[in-house]
């Protein structure tokens, strides 16, 4: 089937080769490598010029960013080597909210641009949570945080509650995802825990 090429499935696709070729260095290792820094390639040349990128499967620049920086991370493009990736860590810090978080509407699938949702969503903000942490950017207190606005969504009985809608398809018809409000939120926690320690998740 042919489709239409998205920053989300080529992030996965250089993910996917990176950790195959770390296993079998030796299967098909120049073929593998040429696809994957023309992946890059893309992922570069689908970056908007305020630094984000349009997401199509989830809701919506939040989503794109956290993909594209993940891939780029994982070839050593990170806040401190690279201005693409600076930029785009602006981005998102730009639409940080006051309380920590992020929320953004399907309103930025229909537009084309990020809308701000009237309260921070739990998923995003671990999106971009995410995306800081594995760009490496320096400064740890938009970081604290998202990480304390995580935290404090989340329930006696451990859950999180759904909030928002996460995904999209053909930018207009939503998708709730209820794993995601666990998956990313633990996902991001963690990841935060392992940069900092767990001083502040105690």
């Amino acid at each position: 089937m042919i489709e239409y090429t998205y920053p989300e499935c080529t992030s996965s696709v250089v993910l996917s080769l990176r950790k195959f070729t770390e296993r079998y260095p030796d299967y098909r290792g120049d073929e593998i490598e040429r696809c994957i820094q023309k992946a890059i390639q893309y992922i570069f040349a689908a970056q908007r010029t305020d630094g984000s990128w349009f997401g199509s499967w989830g809701i919506c620049f939040t989503y794109a960013s956290m993909f594209s920086l993940k891939a780029l991370a994982s070839e050593g493009f990170y806040y401190s080597n690279s201005p693409r990736v600076r930029q785009a860590c602006e981005f998102l810090l730009d639409k940080q909210k006051n309380d920590g978080g992020w929320g953004e509407t399907f309103q930025s699938c229909e537009t084309g641009e990020y809308v701000q949702h009237e309260r921070s969503q739990v998923v995003q903000t671990a999106w971009a949570l995410l995306s800081l942490l594995v760009a490496k950017y320096p400064y740890r207190e938009p970081l604290d945080d998202a990480a304390k606005l995580i935290m404090s969504r989340q329930q006696p009985n451990g859950e999180w509650l759904q909030e928002s809608l996460e995904g999209v398809f053909n930018k207009n018809c939503t998708i709730a995802y209820p794993n995601f409000k666990h998956i990313f939120t633990v996902w991001a926690l963690g990841l935060y825990a392992k940069t900092y320690g767990n001083t502040l998740l105690e």
